[in-house]
C-alpha cells in the first residue's frame, strides 16, 4: 500500500511539472518561460477602425508629449502587426515590403506603460505574435537613457526600436553602403506603417534616429552585421 501511494505521488508530481513546463499554468498575459523571463502572448490584432487610410494620412503628426494613459496590449499588438505582421502564413509575406523577401528587420519594444505587460525591453516575434523579454524594468534604463538622445524627459508609453541585419544584402549587393541603404528603406516602410496605424487608433508618436545606437546595441547584445538604425514612439497624444 505504501508503494502504491508513493507511485501515485510521483505520478501526480510528474504531471504537474509537465503542465507547468508546457506553459498551461499561466497568468492572463504570459504563457511560456525563456530563461529568467516569461514570453508574452499578445492578443490577436483587431482589424477594424473608424478612420480611413486617407484620414490617417491627413491627420498624422509627430507628437512628443503623451498622456499618462497606458496603452492596452491590444493597442501594442495592432501596432506591431502593422510594422511586421504576417499577412500570408504560407509565403511568410508581411505588412511591409522587403527585397527578396529577406525581412531583415527585428522590432525591439521598450515598454513603459502598457496594461498587463511588465516594463522592460522585448523583441517581437511576428510568427508567433509574442514578445520575448530581453531586459527587465531595471535593465531597460540603459536603453531609455540612450534613446532619450537630445530630448530627455518622460518616456513614451512604448518605443519601438528597429534592428537591421545587413547580411542578406551584403551577400547580394556586396558593399556595406548598399546594405545600409536597402535596410534603411525597409525600416522606413515599417515605421510609416506603424505611424499610420497609430493615427487610425487615436494614438501618435515620432520617428527618430538621433540617439546612441551603439549603447542600445551593447545593452541588447547586438553585434556583427546587425545594427540599430531607427525608432518610433507610441502613446496617447497630450494635445
Amino acid at each position: 500500500m505504501k508503494l502504491i501511494n508513493f507511485c501515485v505521488i510521483v505520478l501526480f508530481v510528474s504531471v504537474l511539472c509537465s503542465i507547468i513546463c508546457s506553459g498551461d499554468i499561466t497568468d492572463n498575459t504570459t504563457n511560456t518561460v525563456s530563461g529568467l523571463f516569461k514570453n508574452i502572448t499578445l492578443p490577436a490584432p483587431v482589424h477594424s477602425s473608424d478612420n480611413s487610410l486617407d484620414n490617417a494620412l491627413e491627420k498624422r503628426r509627430s507628437i512628443r508629449v503623451f498622456e499618462s494613459k497606458p496603452l492596452s496590449s491590444g493597442d501594442l499588438s495592432v501596432l506591431l502587426w502593422a510594422g511586421q505582421g504576417i499577412t500570408n502564413t504560407s509565403s511568410g509575406q508581411r505588412t511591409a515590403p522587403s527585397a527578396m523577401r529577406t525581412y531583415p528587420l527585428t522590432l525591439h519594444i521598450v515598454v513603459n506603460n502598457v496594461t498587463g505587460i511588465n516594463p522592460g525591453v522585448y523583441a517581437y516575434d511576428p510568427q508567433a505574435n509574442i514578445l520575448i523579454q530581453e531586459l527587465n524594468e531595471t535593465e531597460k534604463k540603459t536603453v531609455l537613457d540612450a534613446i532619450a538622445g537630445r530630448r530627455p524627459g518622460d518616456p513614451a508609453p512604448v518605443t519601438m526600436i528597429v534592428e537591421a541585419n545587413y547580411s542578406p544584402f551584403l551577400m547580394v549587393q556586396g558593399t556595406e553602403p548598399e546594405a545600409i541603404r536597402h535596410a534603411s528603406l525597409e525600416a522606413g516602410h515599417v515605421v510609416q506603417n506603424i505611424l499610420l496605424m497609430e493615427t487610425s487608433r487615436g494614438l501618435a508618436g515620432t520617428p527618430f534616429t538621433g540617439f546612441n545606437t551603439s549603447q542600445v546595441e551593447e545593452a541588447l547584445n547586438i553585434s556583427g552585421n546587425n545594427h540599430i538604425i531607427y525608432a518610433v514612439s507610441a502613446g496617447y497624444p497630450d494635445i
